[in-house]
């Protein structure tokens, strides 16, 4: 079963809680399907700021084969200019069997130019269906962004070129194409004008900042204007590797990536998978993993006590591959406890919640307000989720718990039980409902990744693991 992304505005779970500037545990990255029969991939815009991320991914990932063009033909690219009358015949003949092409062409100068060379990634597009090509990606802008260069003269070439090409991509591929809409793409160690670009030194703080629910709802309720300043920024990285998961077809289902929540999903869904199978584990090797899993456990729960060389992601996704195939969270009543949040990564939110929680030693911030402890509880047949802040706020305590259903889904055979869509139900303060906007109240997915008696690990809304400990 094809699992697209769920239309529905997201809730940031744990920052609704009074700003609590944790990376939310509830939102899924979609897992990806098997290694499709060709890995090789058409690149339109090698030399631009994203094509050229994502000729390091594919090199750092080694089975993916590129052919790479440029206007220029440098550095090894083949020559095309999208604009001239024989490049549909040119893609044509260079996609020819391709897993998927993706175009990162654009061109943003503020002159009459930006509307045709926008407008060519059309050729490519007929060029590549005539070649046979099921998928097409290319990067387009997110709504908001697009309307608001409408409105500005500058730029409504540009956004006027992107909309043409775009629809003829859509003609010819239909849910088989997908446009990649991000706001504003940070990245590199150097700022720049034109075309606008950001340091990931700066960008990323600004993602992570302005990624806060607060500024997101303040976003949302601005005009475009005013607004789309606010929204927060995608990192090139993860554009990148987005364009070529779905380009090589390992997320089905995605015919537009909207937001930074999208592309983030999009961008992990060629993790690693798997599981261990109990019934082919000899005793030795059974115990082996288990000593393994006991280890993992040891050092994301004890980092200090680990000689710190020890990346707490890794870990994660190591123990993820040791879950045991029979483990099945959605229909496990083990999965029916409380679980607390095991702070080992280093982020801003983090650090922030970290400087804010008592057992953390002592902070300014504590004065006025303090986290007593942060944890998850589930139950209800694994129907019910409860995340609880207990805090103190200007001395005296206050707990914020936030309520969410789970309904159980299933995309493959192996994964099944893993996967579930939640639904967001409200808040209570000191045991009193808070009335919320029904904008608030939204769906997406959790994943459920690893479970045992002791540990769990959920995907969270980057598409990076959690790390939580079963309580008592």
């Amino acid at each position: 079963v094809k699992m697209p992304p769920l239309r529905r505005r997201q809730v940031t779970i744990p920052l609704v809680l009074l700003f609590l500037m944790i990376e939310p545990i509830s939102s899924l990255s979609i897992s990806s399907a098997p290694s499709p029969p060709s890995s090789k991939i058409l690149l339109l815009g090698a030399s631009g700021f994203v094509g050229q991320e994502i000729v390091k991914q594919a090199k750092d990932r080694s089975n993916i084969e590129l052919i790479c063009t440029s206007t220029s033909g440098k550095d090894g690219t083949v020559a095309i200019d999208l604009t001239s009358p024989d490049a549909e015949e040119k893609v044509a003949r260079l996609a020819k069997g391709c897993a998927g092409v993706i175009s990162t062409v654009g061109s943003l100068s503020g002159t009459s130019l930006d509307r045709e060379i926008n407008a060519g990634t059309a050729a490519a597009a007929r060029g590549a269906f005539s070649a046979g090509i099921e998928r097409f990606v290319t990067i387009g802008n997110n709504p908001r962004v697009r309307r608001l260069s409408k409105s500005v003269a500058f730029l409504n070439d540009y956004a006027t070129g992107k909309e043409e090409s775009e629809r003829v991509i859509r003609e010819l591929f239909g849910a088989k194409a997908c446009i990649v809409q991000p706001t504003f793409v940070y990245g590199g160690d150097e700022f720049g004008v034109s075309p606008p670009r950001v340091a990931s030194s700066v960008g990323r703080l600004a993602e992570e900042v302005l990624g806060l629910y607060p500024l997101q709802a303040l976003s949302r309720a601005l005009p475009d204007s005013l607004g789309v300043p606010l929204e927060a920024p995608t990192s090139v990285e993860s554009v990148a590797s987005a364009c070529l998961n779905v380009g090589l077809g390992f997320c089905e289902g995605y015919d537009v990536l909207d937001s930074k929540d999208a592309i983030a999903m999009a961008a992990t869904s060629h993790r690693p998978r798997g599981c261990i199978n109990e019934d082919e584990c000899s005793i030795e090797e059974e115990e082996e993993t288990q000593r393994r899993r006991d280890e993992i456990q040891r050092m994301l729960t004890n980092p200090v006590d680990s000689d710190g060389s020890h990346d707490p992601i890794a870990l994660m996704e190591e123990l993820e591959l040791l879950r045991p195939s029979s483990t099945k969270p959605a229909y496990d009543e083990s999965l029916n406890s409380r679980w607390s949040f095991v702070l080992s990564k280093s982020d801003v939110g983090t650090d922030i919640l970290k400087q804010l929680q008592t057992e953390e030693g002592f902070s300014p911030l504590q004065l006025v307000f303090a986290v007593r402890d942060v944890y998850m509880k589930i139950s209800q047949e694994q129907r019910l989720v409860e995340i609880v802040l207990e805090s103190r706020v200007l001395g005296a305590d206050v707990d914020v718990t936030l309520s969410t259903s789970l309904m159980p889904m299933s995309y493959d055979d192996e994964n099944d039980g893993v996967l579930f869509v939640e639904r967001f139900e409200g808040v209570r303060l000191g045991g009193i409902e808070l009335p919320l906007p029904n904008s608030w109240r939204g769906s997406r997915y959790l994943e459920i990744t690893y479970l045992d008696g002791t540990m769990m690990i959920a995907r969270g809304n980057s598409g990076e693991p959690h790390f939580l400990l079963r309580g008592e």
